[in-house]
């Protein structure tokens, strides 16, 4: 779910708690990172999904 569905504002962000925001405005920005405890927590990275191998020579 993305920061707009969720009602966050730019005030929920990590980076304009921590002084760290140059973009104006109060809407959240594709950088938004939730604030959470004062720690910048890493954006959720997709699955690894291994792919079965083609049986072509390298």
């Amino acid at each position: 779910m993305s920061a707009t569905k969720r009602g966050t504002t730019c005030g929920d962000c990590y980076f304009r708690r921590a002084g760290l925001c140059a973009l104006p405005g109060d809407d959240p920005c594709p950088t938004f990172r939730l604030h959470s405890r004062g720690n910048l927590v890493p954006p959720r990275q997709p699955r690894l999904v291994p792919r079965p191998l083609t049986g072509q020579p390298a």
